[in-house]
C-alpha cells in the first residue's frame, strides 16, 4: 500500500471589502485534479464559481460583499 496521500485539501480565509469577485490561488495544493471548492461568508449574498483550474478560480458574489471570505478546496486521486 503507497504512503502517498489519496486526498488533497486546502483553506483559506480572506477579509475583503466593497469587492464583486475574489480571485483565489490554491496552486500550493498540488491537487490531482480540479478541486472541489466550497465558500463560506457572512451575510445574504450568494456566491458562484468561474473559471474554475487545477490552481486558481473566481469565486464571483450577487452583490458588492465586504467581509471573510473562507473557502476550502478537496482533490481525491
Amino acid at each position: 500500500m503507497s504512503n502517498y496521500p489519496n486526498i488533497k485539501m486546502y483553506s483559506c480565509s480572506e477579509d475583503v471589502i466593497n469587492v464583486e469577485h475574489l480571485d483565489i490561488n490554491y496552486a500550493i495544493a498540488n491537487h490531482f485534479k480540479i478541486p472541489t471548492i466550497t465558500i463560506l461568508i457572512d451575510g445574504n449574498i450568494n456566491t458562484f464559481l468561474t473559471n474554475v483550474t487545477l490552481t486558481t478560480a473566481r469565486i464571483n458574489f450577487s452583490a458588492k460583499y465586504t467581509g471573510s471570505v473562507k473557502y476550502n478546496t478537496i482533490s481525491t486521486k
